[in-house]
Formats: structure tokens, C-alpha cells, sequence
């Protein structure tokens, strides 16, 4: 579905936590980002808008990641917070939510609009036509003191 998708920073492989979660799980740094897509998809579509799960998913996440300490090298860099039999994802909301995913489209779509030039140009130009407010202002205070013809 073109709805389904998930927000990942281009300079994910770089983090401190990728390379954490690399030095426990003994997996290289390209496959510790697939891990953590393929993770981070599956909490879009399972997790609450606060990034908390329904289900004991600490066993689904090592199915995924076909890595037996996935989950627990999430949680020791911070990206994952075990509560009992349920998990969180840390920040799910700031990058994953549904609110998220709307702001970062509308961040977009407002990037694209104000990326045309022809229409900033001519919005400028407008602009930068007309008189200011204070020079309007100071043109109000002034017509006070001017005689008026009759």
C-alpha cells in the first residue's frame, strides 16, 4: 500500500547505536540497518501511537531479525525499553506515528512548494513593492500635522 512506509535518517549506518548493536550481535553494519528497518516496519504496523506493543514481541523480534540478541542489543543502546511481557519503542512517536508520518509529508510538501522559483520570484517581487508597515506608519502620523486644502 503507498500509505505503508517508514522514516529513516540517511545517515542511520553512522550512529553510535547501529554500531553498538553491531559489536553485540556480531552482524556488520549493513545488516544491523536491514534488521533495524525490517524491525522498525513491523512496530509501524503492530505498535500503539505511543510505540508500545500488545503482544510480547521481544521473540518476534528475533523471528525477524533471524538474530537470537537483537532485541536485547535494542534495548542496551536505548532504542527499545522492556516493560514486563510488552516493549517499547523509544521515540516510535517522534518518527513513526501516524502524526509524524503526516508532518514529515506536509514538511515536504511545503519544501516542494516553496523550492518553485517562479513562484517565490514573483512573490518576492510583490513584496517587496509594497511599503512597509512602519513606513505607512510614520506616513499616518505625519498627515496629522499637514494642513488640508478644502
Amino acid at each position: 500500500m503507498a500509505g505503508e512506509w517508514i522514516k529513516v535518517e540517511n545517515h542511520l549506518h553512522e550512529k553510535v547505536e547501529v554500531a553498538a548493536i553491531a559489536d553485540h550481535t556480531g552482524l556488520d553494519l549493513d545488516a544491523v540497518v536491514g534488521k533495524l528497518v525490517k524491525v522498525w516496519a513491523w512496530a509501524s504496523r503492530n505498535c500503539y501511537a505511543d510505540g508500545v506493543t500488545g503482544v510480547t514481541a521481544l521473540r518476534i523480534i528475533r523471528e525477524i531479525t533471524h538474530t537470537p540478541n537483537f532485541d536485547e542489543a535494542m534495548a542496551k543502546c536505548g532504542w527499545l525499553i522492556v516493560k514486563g511481557d510488552k516493549i517499547e519503542f523509544v521515540n516510535f512517536d517522534r518518527h513513526n506515528s501516524q502524526t509524524s508520518k503526516d508532518r514529515a509529508l506536509a514538511a515536504l510538501r511545503m519544501a516542494k512548494k516553496r523550492g518553485n522559483d517562479a513562484v517565490t520570484e514573483k512573490l518576492r517581487g510583490k513584496r517587496n513593492k509594497n511599503v512597509t508597515r512602519e513606513e505607512k506608519n510614520k506616513e499616518r502620523s505625519c498627515d496629522r500635522f499637514l494642513p488640508t486644502c478644502v
